[in-house]
């Protein structure tokens, strides 16, 4: 079984500042919000799926433990996506949190009873203040168009968060979408060689 201080040493020859700083992050983070329950594993800088996808956890199979996948212009930014230490560090902890169900045999997926759990235990760690996440899942509403059309139907099926709680939008984003702007602004970027 590989060590971090292995991992560490792969990041750091295939990508300079920016892998060792991966694997730094992805050490700090699991002691700091994991206890460091997860094993080291993999931190790639890449090209990730799913065309604007940030970064991406997939069980790797061979090795026995995820792997998560980084895209370079976390680094140094791009007109997308501004990049440098504190979007690395949050997209990193959103990565672990896959990886820590994936390992656990829990369901992974965003919008899951297991992924709102542990982001709700791990947000006051990670942002500072608690949060309310749970599944968003269909519900049955008043339908709007019943003032100006009595003859549509008194309700509507709809996938809306419940009062107070994220939608399923920032349940996928987090805990970027619980910033305040200009939060990624501060830190220099970091240099990532890239193909």
């Amino acid at each position: 079984m590989a060590t971090h201080e292995d991992y560490r040493q792969a990041a750091a020859l295939l990508w300079g500042e920016a892998g060792e700083y991966a694997a730094d992050e992805f050490a700090r983070l699991n002691r700091e919000h994991f206890a460091g329950s997860i094993p080291p594993m993999p931190v790639i800088i890449g090209l990730t799926a799913f065309g604007k996808c940030i970064g991406a956890t997939r069980d790797s199979g061979w090795l026995g433990a995820p792997r998560i996948t980084l895209a370079p212009e976390l680094f140094n930014g791009n007109h997308r996506t501004p990049g440098g230490p504190r979007m690395v560090s949050d997209v990193l902890v959103h990565e672990m949190v896959h990886a820590a169900l994936m390992l656990r045999g829990e369901d992974p997926r965003h919008n899951g009873e297991p992924w709102c759990q542990a982001i709700t235990e791990l947000s006051p760690g990670v942002l500072g203040h608690e949060i309310i996440a749970r599944p968003v899942l269909p519900r049955r509403v008043a339908n709007p168009d019943r003032e100006a059309n009595p003859a549509a139907p008194k309700t509507i099926v709809v996938r809306q968060a419940e009062a107070g709680a994220m939608s399923q939008a920032q349940l996928a984003t987090w805990p970027h979408c619980k910033r305040p702007g200009g939060y990624y602004r501060a830190g220099s970027p970091i240099a990532v060689p890239t193909y």
